[in-house]
């Protein structure tokens, strides 16, 4: 497929609410870009599939094209279940849960939750609520009531017949009957896990997959642990594609093991997919997802004809000096063509910055900074500070990376390291580690967040140490940015753990003016005139902030996104102000608003 046949916009009318000024942002666009990562699928009848797509739920036609769209989730989709009847698709993310009448794409119910969704064999919608397995009706809407599974659990997962659940609280793992709660096996996990993938057998049997164990659970027997050289990944693969066995499938190798047995049978063997992978219950037809999806080849144990998907969010992206916008999850992409962006290689990129039209890019050790279609690379790095953010002064000219053990200033004209500043460096400064950093508008100076303590401004010349900003009593810095004339803005959390913009006027070391926020900070710019900032947070509804930089007066609040990004890019004209992500509900990756003052 390809790429601009993906690249969609839909033109919007919003209306803004916040305090009354002289700003607002309004109409938006919105585009569609490729690359959404595909966690979970479901088979339809018909060769069709039921696909995650970051937010999205879609309808996959056997040819792998979209046949049908729903988005009604903020968040990636964790949880992906259909009933029993197949007319009915339920959807959850790590805080909410949708259900969908599948023919039409009609939302029918809606709510808050976490841990799981699935329908019971009377499609039924099952879900978790302060630690109970509680069944609503058929679509949500009514009450729910609790089952008799007797526990406090915070993760589910049912069979596909709907008739058992895998329930567990971190520790203890069962298998129990969803009708009368009997327990038919259980077992005890060694330590907490931060990931579960639960597969149910033909025969009867679940596999249990844990980050740090695997279990086969069996009704009328206590849980079969694998050894521990043989725990699997959740993030691979089991398939059963035999009679008492399974195949286990990830990173290039697969291994056959026994589901009595938990032994490994034969040899490994070759294992060419991108990502999870798949199948219908007659075990025919297979899907390999990750970023996108593709067809899957049982008999070869390979992929084949790979389709990108569009995503809820965009990761990369900048303006250029002609205002054209450039977004991408894996490649800067304009918007309106679809053409590629040269600015090296992306595919191992730890952070990047882009400030009037020059791009600068991390790649582990290497920097490199594009201007006016030429890709240049910076003297390399050491690997010692590990580097993992990078910063570029606000006329893109100067740029610091940093990492916890150290920094380095570059500079966009020369092409060399200016200053590079080490553990040793940090040690005999008193300071212990690096927490965020960011050039002085002019290069002489960087601005450091420790570990704890004042913000502090490092004198590139000299390596002389100051305070640049005197951090609130049990304040916890997170994170700077500073304006062309040198108007600084730190967030941080406060000692009540609440979320706070300072602004602080150049020269100062204390705020002027202190903005509450109602989320975490995902990212923060100033207008390219320096009047203007623009902070993106977590929150649900209207996340986006625009404040006044000589007033710290918040002009106005809006947007309700399909996902969090850390994408926020002004224009070269301060006309336009990019989003990375879409309109909650909708289709979209990309949210560029006119900024009309």
């Amino acid at each position: 497929m390809k790429l601009p046949a993906l690249l969609l916009s839909v033109t919007l009318a919003v209306s803004l609410g916040g305090a009354a000024s002289s700003l607002s942002l309004k109409p938006l666009q919105v585009y569609s870009v490729p690359g959404a990562d595909v966690e979970r699928a479901l088979e339809l009848p018909g060769g069709q599939w039921l696909v995650s797509a970051d937010n999205a739920v879609l309808v996959l036609g056997a040819d792998l094209k979209v046949v049908r769209t729903m988005a009604a989730l903020q968040g990636v989709v964790e949880h992906l279940a259909l009933s029993p009847d197949g007319q009915r698709v339920a959807a959850m993310t790590g805080s909410q849960w949708a259900v969908w009448d599948l023919a039409s794409g009609r939302v029918l119910g809606r709510g808050e939750g976490y841990g799981g969704i699935a329908f019971d064999a009377q499609g039924r919608v099952l879900l978790l609520d302060d630690g109970l397995l509680v069944r609503g009706d058929a679509t949500g809407t009514g009450a729910f009531l609790p089952l008799d599974v007797d526990g406090e659990w915070y993760d589910f997962r049912l069979s596909p017949d709907g008739a058992r659940a895998v329930v567990t609280d971190g520790v203890v793992v069962q298998l129990v009957n969803v009708e009368d709660g009997k327990v038919l096996s259980e077992g005890e996990l060694s330590d907490d896990y931060s990931d579960l993938a639960v597969d149910f057998a033909p025969d009867g049997s679940v596999v249990v997959r844990t980050d740090v164990e695997t279990a086969i659970l069996r009704a009328g027997e206590d849980a079969l642990f694998l050894d521990e050289e043989e725990a699997l990944d959740p993030e691979g693969t089991v398939l059963f594609l035999g009679e008492g066995e399974f195949v286990y499938g990830g990173w290039g190798d697969a291994q056959r093991y026994s589901l009595k047995t938990g032994e490994a049978l034969g040899r490994s063997f070759d294992w060419d997919a991108e990502g999870r992978v798949v199948s219908s219950a007659d075990g025919k037809a297979s899907l390999a997802l990750g970023r996108g999806v593709a067809l899957f080849d049982t008999r070869r144990w390979k992929e084949s004809g790979r389709v990108n998907l569009p995503s809820a969010n965009a990761w990369l992206g900048a303006f250029l000096p002609d205002g054209t916008a450039y977004a991408g999850v894996d490649g800067f992409r304009n918007l309106k063509t679809g053409a590629a962006l040269n600015v090296g290689p992306v595919n191992d990129l730890y952070d990047f910055d882009a400030q009037r039209g020059v791009i600068w890019t991390l790649n582990g050790t290497t920097v490199r900074v594009t201007e006016g279609g030429r890709v240049r690379q910076i003297a390399a790095l050491d690997e010692d500070a590990e580097y993992e953010d990078l910063v570029a002064t606000p006329d893109g000219s100067v740029a610091v990376a940093s990492g916890y053990y150290g920094f380095a200033v570059l500079n966009a004209k020369t092409g060399k390291v200016v200053r590079r500043v080490t553990e040793d460096n940090l040690n005999a400064m008193k300071i212990e580690d690096v927490h965020a950093a960011a050039p002085t508008p002019d290069g002489k100076g960087v601005l450091l967040i420790p570990h704890e303590g004042d913000l502090r401004r490092y004198d590139v010349a000299t390596g002389k140490l100051t305070v640049a900003f005197k951090a609130p009593a049990g304040a916890e810095l997170q994170g700077l940015q500073l304006s062309p004339g040198g108007t600084l803005a730190v967030t941080y959390l406060d000692s009540r753990d609440a979320v706070q913009v300072a602004l602080v006027k150049p020269g100062a070391t204390t705020a002027f003016k202190t903005v509450p926020l109602g989320g975490r900070v995902r990212s923060v710019r100033f207008s390219p005139d320096g009047k203007l900032l623009a902070v993106l947070t977590s929150e649900l509804k209207t996340p986006l902030y625009v404040l006044d930089t000589a007033t710290g007066a918040v002009l106005t609040r809006t947007g309700e996104f399909s996902t969090t990004s850390s994408l926020l890019a002004w224009s070269p004209n301060g006309q336009q102000l990019m989003v990375g992500a879409g309109t909650a509900g909708q289709p979209g990756s990309v949210t560029v608003f006119s900024v009309l003052r």
